[in-house]
């Protein structure tokens, strides 16, 4: 049995629930402690996800002493130093993406990650998705052929509305770039994810990005306080194969698409439909033939009997299932530590972009 801590609950979106939803799926998982800085929050969450084994913990160091290992679901800038006090403490750790504010800001956690040889895993679930599940499957076997480009967007209404508060989320010194990290730390990793074997690293990008609701209610005062990071962010980057990446990433508005052309074909993923895409090949004269829509083969995705077919508690639950089987079976994760710092380079770099108004090359 894995007895899990679960850090930060959270007010507006509350990821916590699904990190909750999912475990709560896995036999061999025992959630043990919920852990909040802001009183009454764990005492709501233990009834409304009738977590009768679980203790509302008073501080962090009581949930990482009834815990195995934790998840961590806190603001952004928190993420580094909660993380490297449960890999201290002997924990498990599944952190949130982005990692950090910054690149640099992760390296503490990648060392003790690797001191400790503790299972160590970024929250990148995305590509936990079946769609994605998928066209990754189809560009390894090489039907897109060699690739062209992908194109991408991801975003949320929530806060398009200017009567939304200022949040930590729209501080940079708390969340980071906004928009580009928030959404782009999903984007990045599964744009390098699908092709990065056929078409290379990322090696140089650019990006411009806006904030187009400057000013908002500030919490609990009779005043307006200015927000310091990005409502919208366009991005692009290019591989060593040549291959192009093109991203629109807004918290005022949206929804999620991926589309990948290669020499052989296209396939594209609409997120309204998460268990299907829509494939269309070339044919013997390199001309396109008739776009078909795929239902997902089960087997992809439906990994046990407990597997959720229902979207997004399904990618969540993929997550969590690895993590859990890596913490039993003494094996790594896809998306550990090194991949959320890597994310990160690729997030400072757009920034840097940004702010210079010029292409960054990539470094590794």
């Amino acid at each position: 049995m894995v007895r899990i801590g679960i850090v930060g609950t959270g007010e507006t979106i509350g990821i916590a629930k699904l990190h909750i939803e999912a475990y709560k799926l896995i036999e061999e998982v025992k959630i043990t402690a919920l852990y909040d800085i802001l009183p009454g929050r764990t005492e709501a969450y233990i009834e409304k996800f009738d977590l009768r084994d679980a203790k509302p913990c008073k501080s962090y160091e009581e949930l990482l002493s009834l815990s195995d290992a934790v998840s961590i679901c806190t603001p952004n800038f928190t993420h580094v130093d909660l993380t490297v006090q449960a890999l201290k403490a002997g924990k498990h750790v599944l952190c949130e993406k982005p990692f950090g504010i910054h690149e640099e800001d992760t390296k503490e956690a990648v060392k003790y990650a690797k001191i400790t040889g503790l299972v160590n895993m970024i929250g990148l679930c995305y590509r936990g998705i079946p769609g994605m599940i998928y066209m990754k499957k189809a560009i390894d076997e090489g039907k897109l052929g060699d690739i062209y480009y992908v194109r991408q967007t991801l975003g949320g209404g929530r806060i398009g509305s200017r009567h939304v508060n200022l949040e930590w989320r729209m501080q940079k010194d708390l969340s980071g770039p906004g928009a580009l990290a928030d959404f782009g730390s999903h984007m990045l990793d599964i744009g390098d994810w699908l092709i990065g074997e056929r078409a290379g690293k990322i090696t140089e990008v650019s990006c411009m990005e806006n904030t187009f609701i400057q000013e908002r209610q500030v919490i609990g005062k009779e005043e307006k306080g200015k927000v310091t990071n990005g409502d919208v962010a366009v991005f692009s980057a290019r591989t060593d194969g040549g291959a192009l990446l093109s991203f629109t990433a807004s918290r005022l508005a949206g929804s999620h698409s991926v589309e990948v052309a290669g020499s052989g074909g296209c396939i594209s993923f609409d997120g309204q439909n998460p268990f299907q895409v829509m494939l269309q090949l070339k044919n013997e004269n390199d001309i396109y033939g008739a776009k078909n829509v795929i239902d997902v083969p089960e087997e992809l995705y439906m990994v046990d009997k407990w597997a959720p077919k229902k979207p997004f508690l399904i990618n969540f639950y993929l997550e969590a299932r690895e993590f859990i089987g890596a913490i039993e079976n003494n094996t790594s994760v896809s998306a550990d530590f090194e991949r959320g710092a890597y994310i990160q380079k690729l997030i400072d770099a757009l920034q840097s972009s940004a702010d210079r108004n010029e292409v960054v090359k990539i470094n590794f």
